[in-house]
């Protein structure tokens, strides 16, 4: 049961990152899995771990199949920092507290937005910008413009005909 759950939802996400152009990012567990198999002997850790990593071999296995790339974050830090601001965070329960800038959410959508940030850094450099951007010369920095004027921004509007 497991198993065909497991690849048919691994198939689904698999889709859909390749209808959406993207790449899969996924925690690298290896560690984990090898160091608590070899600490706990409790059937129901083994079991609840065993379900993780059918469902993370079998988003491995339909990428390689369909050809999307997939990124492994390291999982270090990411339920504990904050994604927005980068603090530590506390939590009541399952819910995640940043004392610093007062973001509020679940411990898996806190490790999901951290491993989301860390895929796109380490695809992208930091967000917003590429790694290998050429640096700016300065001829286009003395273009005429001063430093603190406002963006101008043109909007032309087009009419069907």
């Amino acid at each position: 049961m497991i198993v065909d759950w497991s690849r048919k939802f691994a198939k689904y996400i698999v889709l859909k990152a390749k209808k959406a152009k993207s790449a899969i990012a996924l925690e690298n567990l290896d560690k984990l899995w090898f160091n608590a198999s070899k600490k706990s002997s409790s059937l129901a850790d083994k079991l609840s771990r065993f379900a993780y990593r059918r469902l993370q071999l079998a988003i491995i296995t339909k990428a390689i199949e369909y050809n999307v790339p997939i990124d492994f974050v390291d999982p270090r830090g990411t339920s504990t920092t904050c994604p927005r601001c980068g603090a530590k965070l506390s939590y009541i329960h399952r819910l995640a507290v940043c004392k610093k800038c007062r973001f509020k959410a679940d411990r898996d959508t806190i490790g999901a937005l951290n491993i989301y940030i860390c895929s796109l850094r380490r695809m992208w450099g930091s967000v917003g910008s590429l790694p290998n951007a050429p640096a700016m010369k300065d001829e286009a920095r003395q273009s005429g413009r001063t430093k603190d004027e406002p963006m101008t921004l043109y909007i032309k509007s087009y009419t069907s005909i």
